[in-house]
């Protein structure tokens, strides 16, 4: 269907599409399903998108992936998912990031949840909270990726709002951050927002611009 509106080519498998002249893969499957479409992708001597970047929340998958894009010359590419601030967060890192706080509020239905009033319903670092939530989440390692430090991650049920709200409290020893991003969630699919896939279209066009701004 997707293929009819953009005048695409159907591939009906990754083998048939690593095998094309492409110069991009975007992978949009699911955690699971990363290490092997990155590692096709990679040793076809295709870049390769992630947005299931919860993946790389497993060290030895995300150094072998590293390693296969350096031998193949290739690049790995994050877009920034459902948050922001991810220039200031790498920057901040260049000091010694003492604390890192991801805090999440979504409606308990997006969280795979029925409960009827506002509740916590996880509090720990970011490799316990893809485990739990890898559909939810992933924006926890794209952050812990980003600052290079364990983030600890917050997730509040609340069946009063209608957006995906994303805080982030970063603390370095240059500076202080505070960054909340309110988000329309996608329709189709309440679990994430529609941001992720806008920052997704954002990263690949501002791989062919010359000048590039943050």
């Amino acid at each position: 269907k997707l293929a009819e509106l953009v005048g695409a080519k159907v591939c009906n498998s990754l083998d048939e599409l690593v095998s094309e002249d492409l110069d991009l893969i975007v992978e949009a499957a699911s955690v699971e399903a990363v290490e092997e479409v990155a590692e096709k992708a990679l040793k076809s001597r295709k870049d390769v998108l992630i947005m299931s970047v919860g993946a790389f929340a497993d060290k030895n998958v995300f150094l072998k992936l590293k390693r296969l894009a350096k031998e193949n010359n290739r690049n790995i590419y994050i877009p920034s998912g459902a948050i922001g601030g991810l220039d200031i967060v790498k920057s901040l890192k260049y000091g010694e990031i003492e604390e890192l706080i991801l805090k999440t509020t979504k409606h308990p239905k997006a969280l795979g949840l029925d409960i009827n009033e506002k509740k916590k319903v996880f509090e720990g670092d970011v490799f316990e909270a893809i485990k739990r939530f890898p559909q939810n989440i992933n924006i926890s390692v794209t952050l812990s990726l980003a600052s290079k430090k364990v983030a600890k991650v917050i997730i509040i049920a609340d069946p009063n709002v209608k957006e995906n709200i994303h805080e982030i409290f970063i603390k370095s020893s240059i500076g202080e951050c505070y960054i909340k991003i309110n988000n329309v969630p996608l329709e189709e699919n309440p679990k994430t927002s529609a941001l992720a896939a806008y920052s997704a279209v954002r990263l690949i066009n501002e791989i062919k611009e010359v000048v590039k701004i943050g």
